[in-house]
């Protein structure tokens, strides 16, 4: 299913990740490790699958396994729970699901390990879910043709046929990305202990036998790296900042606007000075803005989620008004603790959403096609450095607002700042964020 952030939950993913990168020259790493920026590509994927919400992971593993074991172990550094199923011998990309088949579920998200991409999981979830497929094919415009299985869908995106075209052969572009949901069963067409290839052998015939197949129609970034030249193409689109854009994330209260004991009505919105000219210069650098706060004044029953609406558009507008803008804004209306006669009981609940969990950055991030590792979350409480901290964010603490001396978590964020200027300043200096491992 998909949750009200767009995230995944309860999905396993499998990734192949057994290649050995022969066209790619490399004989003493296995392909999935090859670096994109300063973190295999392998990384890259689980941590993708992690902010959509994706934590239970196979890793078909076969060449120089160790490495890849070695890196990632059981997962739980990188906040995911990684299981191994590797063959004896190479069984090819569906017998490799078949050798895996007691440790899945249910549906599956399949990943092939030497795709880069920067992909909402949680939209494909939710399509292959409404459509009641057997399978769910991403596809896309491929500028390989030759060298990609072609995908021919109707209307109403039902795959009629899969094929590996013939040179000067007439068709449309349209691609199997190597991105695919299945339903548990995809494993009653696939023979045991058979070397079986999933484009060749499994999926032209389950499609002309009218098994229920979907493409999933995106432009979102996901190209293989599989060659030297393609390798090369995926680096510098990664350099150039067009795989994950640049983002900073804001909390609102003490950080954007004034601190005020329960903020529950737009007359009480008011900006810091120097918050509207610190965002706009963020703007005219290229970050992505997007405001995560949390709002419990809704669970308290002082307002109602349209109250919080009018609050940000009067926000918006002071800062409109100032030439400066934020992308979008994300805000938690709920609480955990029950039990007082004035409360809103609807918004009285555990989620996901609330800092110091990371739901909010991860849908901001999965909607604005950003890398959270590449990214700032600036605060002045302790719940957003933890927030920031939970989804691999670097972390500004300000001191203005409660400037952290809430201490309700014990936190140590990358930099102090004296306020938003001063971080903006910092964030801007600082054009290439290290990755965290």
């Amino acid at each position: 299913m998909v949750n009200k952030l767009g995230i995944s939950d309860c999905m396993q993913a499998i990734i192949h990740a057994g290649g050995k990168g022969t066209r790619l020259g490399k004989k003493n790493i296995p392909k999935v490790m090859i670096k994109i920026g300063e973190k295999p590509v392998l990384e890259h994927q689980i941590m993708l699958l992690k902010r959509n919400g994706i934590t239970d992971i196979i890793l078909c593993v076969k060449h120089i396994s160790g490495v890849i074991k070695n890196y990632f172990g059981d997962g739980s550094k990188f906040g995911v729970k990684i299981s191994y199923s590797e063959e004896d011998e190479f069984l090819g990309t569906a017998g490799a699901l078949k050798f895996a088949e007691k440790m899945i579920k249910d549906d599956f998200v399949l990943l092939y390990g030497d795709v880069m991409l920067n992909l909402n999981i949680g939209k494909l979830v939710k399509f292959h879910k409404e459509k009641g497929g057997l399978a769910t094919l991403v596809v896309h415009k491929s500028d390989h043709l030759y060298d990609s299985d072609v995908v021919d869908i109707d209307s109403n995106g039902k795959v009629k046929k899969f094929w590996r075209p013939k040179k000067d052969e007439k068709f449309k572009n349209l691609t199997n990305a190597a991105v695919f949901v299945f339903n548990r069963s995809i494993l009653e067409h696939i023979e045991k202990n058979e070397f079986l290839d999933l484009s060749k052998d499994i999926l032209p015939k389950i499609i002309e036998s009218s098994c229920d197949v979907y493409g999933y129609n995106t432009p979102d970034y996901i190209k293989d790296m599989g060659t030297v030249d393609r390798l090369k193409k995926v680096t510098k689109d990664y350099d150039d900042g067009k795989i994950f854009r640049k983002g900073v994330f804001l909390d609102r209260d003490g950080v954007i606007n004034k601190e005020v004991s329960f903020l529950y009505e737009p007359s009480q919105m008011s900006l810091l000075d120097g918050s509207a000219e610190a965002i706009k210069s963020l703007n005219k650098n290229g970050f992505v803005i997007i405001v995560v706060t949390n709002q419990p004044v809704v669970a308290r029953n002082m307002c109602s989620e349209d109250d919080i609406d009018k609050i940000h558009d009067k926000m918006k507008k002071l800062l409109s008004d100032h030439g400066a803008k934020v992308n979008a804004v994300y805000y938690c209306p709920h609480h955990p603790d029950k039990g007082y006669p004035e409360e809103n009981p609807k918004y009285k609940i555990v989620c996901d959403c609330r800092k110091p969990a990371p739901g909010m950055i991860f849908a901001g991030s999965n909607e604005f096609s950003l890398d959270p590792q590449e990214c700032f979350m600036v605060g002045d409480r302790t719940a957003d450095i933890k927030a920031g901290e939970n989804a691999g964010c670097k972390t500004i603490l300000l001191k203005t607002g409660k400037a952290g001396k809430d201490k309700k978590y014990n936190v140590k964020p990358d930099f102090v700042c004296k306020n938003l200027h001063e971080a903006a300043k910092l964030i801007i200096k600082t054009k290439k964020v290290k990755m965290r491992v």
